[in-house]
């Protein structure tokens, strides 16, 4: 089976991949909280990429420089996963998947019939990733700045309820969003 660069691996592939045992990646996922498969029906479990570095850092330092496991944490905390990922070996690249509308630029053989090539680049030794709808922030040195009135757009009503007074709603549409924010603003009192 052909997968992508980016596509996700079982556990059996990641220990391949590390000439390691599956009982391995699972005792490690025990002890570092920063490694966190998908987890599908059943248990089982799929790696990201990102994982995959994570883990490849792990062994690392832990098989080639002989640190212990206390000792890998505290270079996680201290020089953060970014740089950790960096120690992991490069991802093998295989084969991709071309289709007739991919943007890929390769040299395909004179067979026009072949719909997958190998494509060979070099993989940097450092490796960075972007953020992925709010997951593994730790990976981003990106710095987000607070929300503050002067940035944002100014407000032309104080509450939804001067929104509704001032908007000449229905009386039953009225009601029911102030109700709906009464039950709302109890909730949240109910909660401090």
């Amino acid at each position: 089976m052909i997968k992508s660069a980016d596509a996700f691996r079982t556990i059996s592939e990641v220990a391949e991949w590390l000439d390691t045992e599956t009982h391995v990646l699972r005792f490690w996922e025990s002890k570092f909280s920063q490694i966190k498969p998908v987890k599908r029906a059943g248990g089982r479990r799929y790696y990201r990429p990102k994982d995959m570095l994570i883990i490849g850092g792990i062994k690392k330092l832990l098989h080639e420089d002989g640190l212990t496991i206390k000792g890998t944490q505290r270079i996680i905390k201290d020089k953060g996963l970014n740089y950790v990922s960096n120690l992991s070996k490069p991802l093998e690249t295989g084969e991709i998947i071309i289709e007739d509308n991919s943007q890929t630029k390769a040299k395909a053989t004179s067979e026009p019939e072949i719909k997958s090539i190998k494509i060979e680049k070099e993989t940097p030794h450092l490796q960075k990733f972007k953020e992925v709808d709010g997951q593994f922030s730790m990976f981003s040195d990106e710095t987000t700045t607070p929300f503050s009135k002067e940035n944002g757009p100014e407000a032309k009503y104080n509450s939804i309820l001067d929104y509704i007074k001032n908007n000449n709603l229905q009386d039953h549409n009225r009601f029911k969003l102030e109700d709906i924010l009464n039950s709302i603003d109890h909730a949240i009192k109910k909660r401090v």
